[in-house]
């Protein structure tokens, strides 16, 4: 017997509509470069755009509106020949993110790499096989200065974010580059707009434990794409503004949710300025929900794809339960809840499943936003036995009687055999009927007749009941008589 009752907790006679949506939640904190423990007043503070850090010794810097310092406030024209506000708010980052002098030894300083690279931890560690979406935009920067040895400005292509559980940072030299794999970059295309901002962008699916994010040039000096523009020179280097930088996941739906009956669910999976697609055909980040099922949504970032899934569970009174169930002696059952609530059983667990190994009466309490829900059940013992024989004696002589070694069994429930291995008396395997269609041995070893004598057997076999698959292996001798 099954018993249910429902007790309305918010119910109503018209039609309601339940919203579901996600916060977008950046995992980059001052992703643009907007707080700052101290306004810039000099070159490579970038330290004051807190928690951001350096990776390497050679420093980038920081530009802010706050800046009293024609130099480092936005826009400026004093190092770079054209206004470049930031892409949103008040700040960015310039670095170096290519530049040949130290590979050809023009300039003396020794200790600087072929670019800068820029670090910050994340607000919390990125979770194993979770789907991730990475962009920050990029601005060639038009260097002014033009120095004794014709320094000019100019574009690349390799730029990107590598993904680290450590805090890195490195002294690299001459023309070497940061040796981090990067998890998103702009490669083969050079960036040359220099009026607006470039996004790089890209999915990214989590090792698990990523805490900190590096943004720079990854590539070496053969590796880059180069395009400078102005008088010939000695050396080119070239700079980039850099400026929101983000790292969220995709996950609007949550895993499982509860249709109440006569109601509806309201999906919003908005993420940034993606295109979207559901299961459904519809095309919008919002969906109405009426029916029990999965639901996928699909959307779509550029080139990056990402997915998101939600199982629609009706609040149905007449949900699945065990009826009255027999169970066998020494093989215990699962009980489990037919929705997701806060669970009541009367044994005193408050868990979405319970095992029975003992006959009685069990019920259980479901309580969510849908109402109350009591079930009950009875549960018996029953006989489960598989009786399963083999011949303590053969005679393979072919006269039609008790002529091979096989399995006899009678069982009330699925039965199947997975293997019947035969041994001699000194272990050696006489017989395997691992992946052949029938489980008989004839007395033959390798096409020649064995020898009379005792063989020792080994059976395993596997039952169903209720459900759940159990194997069993049992073992037993035979005489071989000719």
């Amino acid at each position: 017997m099954v018993g249910i009752l429902r007790i309305a907790v918010f119910w109503e006679l018209f039609f309601l509509c339940v919203t579901m949506s996600a916060q977008i939640q950046n995992l980059v904190p001052n992703p643009g470069f907007e707080t700052y423990a101290q306004c810039p007043f000099s070159g490579d503070q970038l330290h004051f755009a807190v928690p951001w850090k350096n990776a390497t010794q050679d420093p980038s810097s920081f530009y802010h509106a706050c800046s009293s310092d024609p130099y480092f406030s936005v826009p400026t024209l004093i190092i770079f020949q054209h206004y470049k506000w930031p892409r949103n708010g008040n700040g960015y980052v310039v670095i170096r993110n290519f530049s040949n002098a130290f590979r050809n030894n023009i300039n003396p300083l020794d200790g600087k790499g072929n670019g800068e690279y820029i670090i910050t931890p994340l607000l919390r560690p990125l979770e194993q096989g979770q789907a991730y979406y990475l962009e920050f935009f990029v601005s060639p920067a038009v260097h002014r200065y033009v120095n004794d040895h014709g320094a000019n400005y100019g574009f690349t292509d390799a730029i990107g974010i590598a993904l680290t559980d450590t805090f890195v940072y490195r002294e690299i030299f001459r023309a070497n580059e940061l040796p981090l794999p990067p998890a998103i970059e702009n490669r083969g295309v050079l960036i040359t707009d220099t009026a607006g901002w470039t996004r790089i962008s890209g999915c990214y699916t989590a090792k698990g434990g990523e805490r900190y994010a590096t943004v720079g040039n990854f590539r070496n000096y053969a590796e880059t794409m180069l395009e400078f523009i102005g008088p010939p020179s000695y050396y080119y280097t070239q700079y980039s503004f850099i400026d929101d930088v983000f790292i969220g996941e995709f996950n609007p739906l949550p895993d499982t949710l509860l249709l109440c009956e006569g109601e509806a669910l309201h999906f919003n999976a908005g993420f940034l300025d993606a295109t979207y697609r559901w299961s459904t055909g519809a095309a919008d980040s919002v969906l109405t929900v009426q029916a029990p099922g999965t639901y996928t949504i699909e959307a779509t970032m550029e080139k990056c794809v990402l997915r998101d899934t939600v199982v629609v569970v009706l609040a149905d009174p007449d949900a699945h339960f065990p009826r009255d169930t027999a169970i066998c002696r020494g093989e215990p059952i699962t009980l489990s809840a037919p929705m997701p609530g806060r669970y009541d059983w009367s044994n005193g667990a408050t868990g979405a499943a319970i095992s029975v190994s003992a006959p009685g009466q069990y019920s259980l309490t479901v309580t969510n936003n849908c109402g109350r829900y009591d079930y009950r059940t009875d549960v018996k013992w029953e006989d489960c036995d598989c009786r399963v024989y083999i011949p303590t004696a053969f005679s393979p002589n072919d006269d039609g009687i008790n002529d091979a070694l096989e399995v006899f069994s009678h069982c009330d429930w699925p039965f199947e055999i997975h293997s019947l291995k035969v041994f001699d008396r000194w272990g050696g395997l006489v017989y395997a009927s691992e992946g052949q269609a029938e489980t008989v041995w004839d007395g033959s070893v390798r096409g020649q007749a064995a020898a009379s004598g005792t063989y020792v057997w080994v059976l395993e076999y596997s039952v169903e009941r209720n459900g759940v698959m159990r194997t069993f292996v049992e073992k037993g001798e035979t005489n071989l008589m000719r």
